[in-house]
């Protein structure tokens, strides 16, 4: 081997080196696809996100190379997706197909082993105009996509009682109504009767039980497509969905009135108002709803209905 040739192998190798070093900082993972022969030709530094070598993936997904093309889409999403994700990646592929890059999130996994969230780059290899590769770069994004649903559940969830927040139950409740125009719902908004009592005479700690204990109650009482939030204090709200007439949030009202949360003597006051026959926006129903429960305070341990406030 000549001079020139033995330096050419020894820059390859370095360049080889550098990249790896470069990649494994980087948490990126990059592959080779030949789509002609439906052949995965490399994958570089697939530990660092899956944990397993390159060289063993290339062994596993390349047993699928003789399938049908639809056959091998399945497969290979399969060996690479999470079930719930599968369409981005057939998406992807088939972007591919006609020439187009793409990139997409996505739950992934190398056949055997755990999810990690991953953000997949792919862009076509064209040559005389037809897609003849894919090259395509794996980001571990994962700890960034944890961090964020902590940071959203944070926003949307009220920390103390794991109901929605208040917040969260004005984007939801806001986004429900406009979507059901001709189907009937019922927001009723609680108050817990004499709750500061309960924090002067018996302390925090015991304010603390009964919040607990009465969304506890409240959530198991509703279905689970209803929405309840805690807004803050000792005011409660959920939003009936889909109901037949106002008598459902009648019912329902006995019912939570009814509820033995705790051992102080705590009871409630509920103002109720149905949309859309009371109010056809949020802000309109939860006007309406939150005047019944002005009245309905004034007897405590009751509940009204906008429109029968006398």
């Amino acid at each position: 081997m000549d001079k020139k040739l033995k330096k050419l192998v020894s820059d390859l190798r370095n360049y080889k080196d550098r990249l790896s070093v470069a990649l494994k900082i980087a948490d990126i993972s990059i592959f080779e696809v030949n789509l002609h022969e439906q052949m995965f030709t490399f994958f570089e530094n697939s530990e660092s996100i899956f944990e397993k070598k390159g060289c063993d993936i290339l062994a596993d997904v390349n047993d699928y190379h003789e399938l049908a093309w639809t056959d091998y889409l399945s497969a290979v999403s399969a060996y690479f997706t999470h079930p719930e994700d599968t369409q981005l990646m057939e998406d992807a592929f088939r972007s591919i197909t006609v020439g187009r890059a793409t990139s997409f999130e996505a739950r992934l996994k190398a056949g055997n082993t755990e999810y990690k969230w991953c953000k997949v780059d792919v862009a076509p290899v064209m040559e005389d105009g037809t897609p003849q590769k894919i090259i395509g770069i794996i980001s571990d994004i994962h700890h960034m996509k944890k961090r964020i649903d902590f940071l959203e559940n944070s926003v949307y969830t009220d920390h103390f009682t794991g109901l929605y927040s208040k917040k969260r139950f004005e984007e939801l409740c806001s986004s429900v109504l406009a979507s059901r125009e001709d189907s009937k719902c019922i927001m009723m908004i609680i108050d817990l009767d004499y709750f500061k009592s309960v924090n002067d005479h018996h302390g925090h700690m015991a304010g603390d039980e009964v919040l607990l204990s009465f969304s506890q109650h409240l959530s198991s009482c509703v279905r689970k497509k209803d929405i309840v939030a805690r807004f803050g204090g000792d005011e409660f709200v959920l939003l009936l969905l889909d109901v037949t007439s106002i008598e459902i949030g009648r019912h329902k009202a006995e019912e939570i009135l009814r509820l033995q949360d705790n051992s102080y003597g705590i009871t409630k006051s509920i103002g109720i108002a149905m949309f859309p026959d009371m109010g056809r926006t949020y802000d309109e129903l939860f006007r309406k709803a939150d005047k019944a429960l002005y009245k309905a305070k004034q007897k405590r341990n009751a509940y009204c209905i906008y429109g029968e406030e006398d």
